[in-house]
């Protein structure tokens, strides 16, 4: 694991603070119905079957860091 790349998700996810859930799977549709605030061990527990934008701001090798499972198994959440 990349002791650099999880500083710099794990920063960047505080920053953002909460995450939105997009309820039908479609990211475009913004309307209020569509939405839900999820806490990013939520999102992480239906990384394959939610739309949540907990990858708004990673770059593409955090967002491949991110979706490797056994990282994510390594995720502690208080």
């Amino acid at each position: 694991m990349s002791s650099v790349l999880t500083s710099s998700i794990i920063h960047k996810w505080k920053e953002q603070g909460q995450f939105i859930r997009f309820i039908d799977g479609d990211t475009r549709n913004c309307s209020v119905a569509n939405l839900e605030f999820v806490s990013i061990k939520d999102a992480m527990s239906h990384i394959d079957d939610w739309k949540v934008d907990w990858d708004m701001n990673l770059t593409k090798k955090e967002i491949k860091l991110v979706r490797n499972p056994d990282w994510r198994a390594k995720l502690v959440f208080g």
